[in-house]
């Protein structure tokens, strides 16, 4: 009787160490809630590298339209996706673009203020964001 409860103790402590170890291996390590669904690791890198920052743990509203984007709970616009991703004060990539913005429709707004000016300007997508190309 005592040898079977051993036994028994035995598993069940293998059984909760296989568990931990599991979990460990695939848990996730960021706590980012956008509107109201939990990001993958994976989507929190994503969208960590669209906004060219790290995104910190919480909760947060995006207008996936838009990029517009604010912390849950309060609807004041607290900034748009891509928007840190500017190298300088002129906001030109390496490349002569600008960007990566989180859509399209941000990619077209951005440009329209290009072309407001007096440029023209492009907004393409190049399978890793949207970008702006900007000329005379």
């Amino acid at each position: 009787m005592r040898r079977n409860l051993h036994l028994a103790a035995l598993r069940g402590l293998a059984l909760i160490a296989a568990c931990m170890a599991t979990g460990s291996a695939t848990a996730q390590t960021h706590w980012v809630i956008v509107n109201g669904e939990r990001l993958s690791d994976a989507q929190v890198a994503r969208l960590a590298r669209i906004q060219c920052t790290e995104i910190p743990n919480g909760a947060y509203w995006l207008n996936e339209r838009s990029g517009a984007w604010g912390y849950a709970g309060n609807p004041q616009v607290q900034g748009r996706l891509g928007d840190l991703c500017r190298n300088g004060a002129s906001g030109l990539n390496r490349d002569g673009t600008y960007g990566p913005f989180a859509t399209m429709g941000r990619a077209n707004q951005e440009a329209n203020t290009y072309r407001a000016r007096g440029f023209s300007a492009n907004a393409f997508h190049n399978g890793d964001g949207y970008y702006v190309r900007v000329w005379r």
